[in-house]
């Protein structure tokens, strides 16, 4: 686990699951921060200051980030990037704030060295096998999952996506995954005939124990056909 040590835009302190070594660096865990707030107004990046970090400097990698109107979440992609072995930071993204009071960053990516020479192998293809107990909807319309020792990959895409009970959660069995990772992440949605927002429609989701459930789907969400996807990078939790 890496607790920051500071920031520069006002949140609290910020603690995230991470898994380290010379070529890579993991991150995954999520925190939530006023937007409102005079350190958040005055920062032009996102920093988070944390104790030496195994790489110097990596290119650009994305994580999400999420807020909540009147119950309906959305949110979209940002940049971030490790500055120097001390800091890493975040897009600093802000349509919103007439909206809401909060925002939630998620983490579920992988950074790499900048500068760093070579193919990057991402290890072992597998093809999962999908299980969905709770609905008709179909996960698997695009799939890639790559399964290391110490971390793995996975995006699923929908070809359709339905929902006929309220604030119900569909519960999908990712045969072949590690059972090793717990996970938070946002479901990514399309809103093509959603309300005007900025950003996109998003839904709270969790991998655990091999089953990926995306939480409290509302009735009608996301209608048919959608391309909907869930993707990130997550740490095995291997003892």
């Amino acid at each position: 686990m890496i607790t920051s040590t500071g920031n520069n835009f006002g949140a609290g302190q910020i603690t995230l699951k991470d898994f380290q070594n010379e070529k890579v660096l993991v991150l995954n865990g999520k925190f939530t921060f006023n937007n409102k707030s005079e350190a958040f107004k005055a920062a032009t990046v996102l920093e988070i200051y944390v104790p030496t970090l195994s790489i110097p400097k990596s290119g650009m990698s994305g994580c999400y980030i999420q807020f909540d109107v009147d119950g309906r979440l959305s949110g979209t992609t940002v940049k971030t990037w490790v500055k120097d072995r001390n800091t890493i930071c975040v897009e600093k993204l802000d349509y919103w704030s007439d909206l809401t009071d909060e925002y939630t960053i998620y983490f579920a990516n992988l950074y790499v060295p900048k500068g760093q020479r070579g193919v990057f192998e991402l290890c072992q293809s597998t093809r999962l096998t999908l299980t969905n107990t709770t609905s008709d909807n179909r996960y698997d319309y695009y799939q890639s999952c790559y399964i290391c020792d110490d971390w793995c990959m996975l995006a699923l895409m929908t070809d359709s996506y339905n929902t006929r009970i309220e604030n119900s959660d569909d519960v999908v069995t990712l045969g072949g995954f590690p059972a090793d990772v717990d996970a938070e992440l946002p479901f990514v949605g399309d809103s093509v005939n959603g309300v005007m927002v900025y950003g996109t429609d998003m839904l709270k989701a969790t991998i655990k124990d091999s089953t990926l459930t995306v939480h409290q789907v509302p009735f009608g969400w996301g209608g048919m056909p959608r391309e909907h996807f869930i993707f990130g990078v997550f740490i095995r939790n291997k003892q």
